[in-house]
């Protein structure tokens, strides 16, 4: 259960500084906080990402800080008035860039980011598969991927999202999806980025020889197992990421912000965010990603 309540604020640690909250970003990782399938912080609050305004700063933080808009991924109980944590995670907001553009861009940019440049090798002309073409990640992974040239597939779950995606051919998820994928693409596709989980075997029907499958979410349901055997009918790969991997190294998750911001400045990167709801409407936010009726991305409003 989501509901509102007063938790006061802690003292500032070295190197800390303190946010009051604009816009919180609503993911899917929240919904898993509130299910527990991942752990929530102390104070039980979920969220890890928004947009809003350095109010104060902790002993070893310029107060030049102090005043500026900045935005984040990675600083837990986001869905609240303010935010605190280390100064590291909390990256300035470019002056093109409105609230709403980048409360909805830096999580699910990043995500996009480093499956577009460290997954795959893919190359101009090439043609991939993004299943939930629709969904926050799908919009930013094509929109990253067609940069560089690579031609999408995308792939959605119903006739009513359909034409929210921004791929070059979108097709509806049904049982003749690869005789569908294989129409457009009668060599096989390059690459699959998959989403949605469940039986992601169904994919080597669809991939071109030493294809790869990259597994990175499991919106509905767990990953089948898949038998090493079934990768020799093409020579495929597969791999199953996990975030903290491609943000281990000192400084990489900072270089990946910036890059999505950079992107995203230049209209490159365009988040669509389909709707902004008030804090209080959380558990109607979490309502909307469960279902997987929605498209793009939700925002929860906390202050102006």
């Amino acid at each position: 259960m989501l509901e509102l309540t007063e938790i006061p604020l802690e003292d500032l640690a070295h190197n800390q500084i303190r946010v009051r909250v604009l816009l919180a970003g609503v993911n899917f990782w929240d919904v898993m906080q509130r299910r527990g399938d991942v752990p929530l912080p102390e104070d039980g609050v979920p969220g890890v990402e928004g947009v809003g305004i350095v109010e104060s700063v902790g002993a070893g933080v310029s107060a030049d800080l102090v005043g500026q808009r900045v935005v984040w991924s990675k600083v837990g109980s986001s869905y609240a008035s303010h935010v605190q944590g280390a100064a590291e995670f909390f990256v300035p907001v470019p002056d093109s860039l409105s609230d709403t553009a980048v409360a909805g861009v830096l999580m699910q940019g990043v995500t996009a980011q480093y499956l577009a440049t460290d997954t795959t090798d893919l190359q101009p002309g090439d043609i991939a598969l993004v299943t939930a073409g629709a969904g926050g990640v799908g919009l930013l992974l094509t929109q990253f991927l067609q940069s560089r040239g690579v031609d999408i597939i995308g792939v959605v779950g119903s006739s009513a999202k359909a034409g929210a995606t921004r791929s070059n051919h979108t097709l509806i998820d049904s049982e003749n999806l690869a005789g569908e994928v294989r129409t457009l693409a009668p060599g096989g596709v390059a690459a699959v980025f998959d989403a949605a989980g469940g039986d992601s075997g169904r994919f080597f029907a669809m991939l071109r020889p030493r294809g790869i499958c990259v597994l990175y979410g499991a919106a509905g349901g767990p990953i089948s197992p898949i038998a090493p055997g079934d990768l020799g009918a093409g020579s495929f790969y597969v791999t199953r990421t996990a975030g903290r991997d491609y943000a281990a190294a000192p400084g990489e998750w900072l270089a990946r912000a910036q890059d999505v911001l950079s992107h995203a400045a230049v209209g490159e990167l365009v988040a669509d965010v389909s709707e902004v709801l008030n804090l209080a409407q959380a558990a109607e936010a979490h309502r909307s990603l469960e279902s997987r009726a929605t498209t793009g991305k939700i925002l929860l409003r906390v202050s102006e």
